[in-house]
């Protein structure tokens, strides 16, 4: 048993592949008879369940309690404490309820989206076929260990990391780990060198599915052993980045605490010299710093990222968490997947290959539907008897099944045979056209060393049978095996070197655009014994022609790439795709253009390996790049050479190996269709249609919902600045507080805050999606220094504040205006009813309470012209529209009616200290919010007028 557990240790970090079977029967003590129950049993025990680390179940409380790590909301938590502490329960209990509403929003709109992903997930294969005791027996997946011996054909997903000891024409599906959907042969046999995990030919890794044929495996890793274990965990080790907006609220709540506090505690220590009882000194500290404290931010912030992500699910978009909205907006690169991504996964026949002559076939996808093209004149090929012949070839010499459900169309099997049939349906329309008749007598399958596939039909004509073999595969190998050519009347001529040099040509040329071409040629056998078809069957061949397929780009990735560019976004396509492929594809794409090394380059894995992070660094900054034959590690270190630039990365991603870049990136984006369950937990948002169009309008929606956060944090700020000047101001004259702490409150909570939620829904403006940034073009940087590249760098994506210094001079000018009507209604007030300067007043009386409803009503209507105002920072009312955002309106509407219940309803009068205003305190309010509207108007057009000037 010394060996065994010798051999036990770390399986998993063996090089297996370069072992051969019997030397790995020996390491893991096994025959190919397989485990004895018993022995199985032991290493069960050892090893564990064959099953991947769970990650936590979401805890509900963990995720509410979540809600009250905002700063904002622990400086509210505080001011609640405090008040109750000073016998102001009234002020705390409000401020408590502030805090709950905030945090059941954020709480339901998140685990919403949790709900939502449990119903996405799926799980791995739950069975197998294994052999123990020298029986095969099918048990549960998760029983199995090292050195168990299991059978897996077409269909089977790998339940563990398994050594191929017999293949049977086994091709797999290694979708997960690469994320190119290309099926590969497997074979038996020790490889000579250390590899890749792509090109790892000999073993089955869990998770990834045969497509065709049959081996028997014996299992060599299990668990979070597995290649799928192993990256589960360094994606498990990754830290998630803080969002931009987590970072700048983080920032602005720090701020804020800061100044609050040092307002409320400087407040305290002047007001000792003014003879106020200490009571009175809090409550005027308290109205102060309150006042700072924007309370209903959060819940607008909230409300604003919650509508965003319904929005974004209208748009194919499933944000995980609300955050991720907004970081969607801030992107700055998009490091996107090709496969599926900006392709459909859809292997298409594109080019027809008959003699010398090269037709464009059109369609999109699976659909058999499209036209036959020579140069740019459509064309008619039933008179052509050599493409009749080459479709009937696609057509017999194929295993794959077309199938049409709802109106959609998919491929059962192989893709690139699929794509053949597909091809054959757009000549013929009959399903059963090319086979009527013909009954299959024999087949050659394909296999990676024969680079060909072969079958013979019969066909009864007038009681004769004519037997035809029909053979398709690589154009080399059937240039050599074909002696003679049909052309297209349907005559077999010679097929001379001259060309079949030509043919060469032809196929050299399609290949660097990165089509995958097949040829097909046939040979009438009727005349050979049947006892001889399979050595017969692929001699003397007739060649037919070529059809040339390819992966093409989505219809609308070439708009939606410019509009890219045009909002100030680098794509970056990194694929596990061959450098060619990816060039080609890119190219088509519009994701690079001119001459390769000059304007752009491709950057192959072996490349990445050897360069530096500086020259990497230089190479992103200086043209556009393709990253091609990447590995895991090296999307996640392209991932982290970005951010640690300063930029804001959305990553694409479906396969396994793509969920430590996922996870790294600044916000992840899953396949909803393709992409593996491992990839959508790595995740921050899920593309449920697959299309990369779906991530820009995702990104143009985050901009809108970022612009609209500035706009509601202005029109907020502006409001908190009103009250701490009203209060500041009635401090200076020596009059007593013209508002209390309670009804700041009742403005930021009241009448703002359907205003604030109004703003979050406000429509894109007119040019608000163009670039953002303007220097440091990748044309400026082209051939420049690296000393000059980081010094652009630096300049290349200025960080956007939520307020800027434009943003508080424009908050601060608002804020004076309505402080001093509100002020000015006050003390007009007070005067009114005889009041005179200097004298005491009793904060409970008639007086007091009529002149402090009427600094309310001032600061809350005014604040109703700054809403109109603050739908945009640069645009006047009659440019972006009076009626464009409905709900501005209706915000206006409420607010209105809220205010009527604060200053008519007598509880409200009790709660807040109001009372009803009279004539002459309407005029103040009037003459305030004229003042606010026309102030900002004329802002606007100056400023635009210095902006046309520069």
């Amino acid at each position: 048993m010394e060996i065994q557990k010798e051999t036990h240790e770390e399986p998993s970090k063996t090089l297996w592949y370069t072992m051969s079977s019997r030397e790995v029967f020996l390491k893991l003590q096994s025959t190919l008879e397989g485990l004895s129950f018993s022995e199985a049993q032991k290493r069960l025990d050892e090893y564990g369940n064959n099953e991947l680390p769970k990650k936590n179940d979401h805890k509900i409380w963990r995720l509410f309690l979540s809600q009250f790590s905002d700063m904002l909301v622990i400086i509210l938590f505080v001011a609640s404490l405090l008040a109750f502490f000073t016998g102001a329960v009234r002020d705390g209990v409000i401020i408590l309820i502030i805090i709950s509403i905030n945090a059941c929003i954020g709480f339901f709109q998140e685990y919403k989206a949790e709900k939502i992903m449990d119903r996405m997930r799926f799980f791995a294969t739950d069975k197998a076929f294994v052999f123990r005791d020298g029986e095969k027996h099918e048990i549960d997946a998760k029983f199995l260990v090292p050195g168990d011996v299991v059978f897996v054909d077409a269909g089977t997903s790998m339940p563990a990391d398994g050594y191929i000891l017999e293949s049977y024409s086994c091709k797999v599906d290694g979708f997960i780990f690469s994320g190119e959907s290309r099926s590969e042969k497997r074979q038996a046999g020790p490889m000579e060198k250390e590899v890749s995990l792509s090109d790892i030919e000999n073993m089955i890794f869990m998770g990834e599915s045969v497509v065709s044929g049959e081996a028997k495996v014996i299992i060599v890793a299990t668990g979070e052993e597995t290649e799928l274990g192993r990256l589960a965990k360094i994606t498990a080790s990754v830290t998630e980045p803080l969002t931009p907006l987590q970072r700048r609220m983080r920032m602005l709540g720090k701020s804020i605490a800061v100044l609050s506090v040092g307002i409320g505690v400087m407040v305290m220590i002047i007001v000792q010299y003014l003879n106020l009882s200490w009571y009175e000194n809090f409550l005027l500290a308290l109205a102060l710093a309150v006042s700072v404290v924007p309370e209903g931010l959060p819940a607008a912030i909230s409300v604003s990222l919650a509508l965003g992500m319904k929005r974004l699910l209208k748009k194919n978009v499933l944000a995980k968490r609300l955050s991720a909205v907004e970081t969607l907006g801030s992107v700055t690169v998009i490091c996107t997947d090709k496969t599926g991504t900006i392709t459909k996964n859809e292997l298409m026949a594109t080019k027809l290959v008959l003699n010398e002559t090269i037709f464009s076939i059109t369609g999109f996808g699976y659909e058999p539907k499209g036209d036959f093209f020579r140069e740019k004149e459509k064309v008619s090929l039933k008179h052509f008897e050599n493409a009749s012949m080459l479709f009937r070839i696609a057509s017999l010499c194929n295993d794959a099944v077309l199938e049409e459900n709802e109106g959609k169309f998919s491929i059962l099997g192989d893709l690139t045979e699929g794509a053949l049939l597909v091809a054959a349906r757009k000549y013929e329309s009959n399903p059963n056209f090319f086979s009527d008749g013909r009954k299959k007598v024999t087949e050659l399958p394909f296999s990676s060393e024969r680079m060909r596939m072969s079958v013979a039909y019969t066909l009864d004509v007038n009681g004769s049978q004519i037997i035809h073999s029909y053979v398709k595969g690589s154009p080399d190998v059937l240039l050599s095996l074909s002696s003679k050519r049909m052309d297209e009347r349907g005559s077999i001529v010679d097929f001379t070197q001259q060309e079949k040099q030509r043919v060469r040509e032809q196929y050299e040329t399609l290949s660097q655009e990165a089509l995958r071409l097949l040829a097909f040629s046939y040979r009438d056998i009727s005349d050979v014994p049947q006892k001889d078809y399979e050595r017969e069957m692929e001699q003397d061949l007739v060649w037919v022609g070529m059809l040339a397929m390819i992966d093409p780009p989505r219809p609308e990735v070439f708009e939606t790439v410019s509009r890219c560019r045009d909002m100030g976004i680098r794509i970056i396509m990194i694929t596990g795709d061959y450098a060619t492929t990816a060039e080609a594809i890119a190219r088509e794409a519009g994701i690079i253009s001119g001459e390769r090394g000059k304007h752009f380059d491709v950057i192959g894995g072996n490349d990445l390996t050897i360069l530096s992070d500086e020259d990497v660094i230089s190479k992103i900054y200086t043209r556009d790049i393709v990253f091609a034959r990447i590995a895991p590690e090296q999307k996640y270190r392209i991932a982290n050479l970005l951010q640690s630039k300063g930029e804001i990365i959305a990553m694409t991603g479906d396969g396994v190996n793509d969920a430590p870049a996922l996870k790294k990136a600044n916000i992840g984006v899953a396949m909803g269709i393709m992409g593996t369950d491992v990839s959508k937990e790595a995740s921050d948002m899920i593309l449920l249609d697959d299309n990369f169009s779906s991530i820009v309008e995702g990104v143009r929606e985050g901009r809108v919902i970022f612009s609209n956060l500035r706009k509601f944090v202005h029109y907020v700020f502006t409001s908190n600045v009103s009250e701490l000047f009203t209060v500041v101001l009635g401090f200076i004259f020596q009059i007593p507080s013209p508002i209390s702490a309670v009804q700041i409150l009742a403005i930021d909570l009241g009448t703002d805050v359907f205003p604030s939620f109004a703003l979050g829904l406000e429509p894109e403006e007119p040019g608000q999606n163009k670039a953002l940034h303007r220097l440091g073009s990748i044309e400026e940087m082209n051939g420049a220094s690296k000393r000059t590249i980081r010094k652009k760098l630096k300049k290349l994506f200025p960080k956007q504040k939520i307020i800027d210094a434009s943003g508080i001079r424009r908050l601060l000018s608002l804020g004076c205006i309505m402080a001093s009507g509100a002020v000015l209604a006050f003390v007009w007030s007070l005067i009114r009813d005889g009041w005179i300067w200097g004298t005491a007043i009793d904060t409970q009386s008639t007086m007091y309470l009529e002149a402090a409803s009427a600094t309310y009503v001032v600061l809350a209507v005014s604040q109703m012209a700054n809403l109109f105002e603050s739908r945009s920072e640069r645009l006047g009312m009659t440019s972006i529209g009076w009626f464009r955002n409905k709900y501005a309106w209706g915000a206006l509407v409420v607010s209105f009616l809220i205010l009527g219940l604060f200053l008519y309803v007598p509880f409200f009068q009790n709660t807040l200290g109001m009372r009803p205003v009279d004539g002459y305190d309407w005029l103040v309010v009037g003459f305030t919010t004229l003042s606010v509207f026309l102030f900002e108007e004329f802002r606007k057009k100056i400023s635009a007028q210095k902006n046309r000037n520069v």
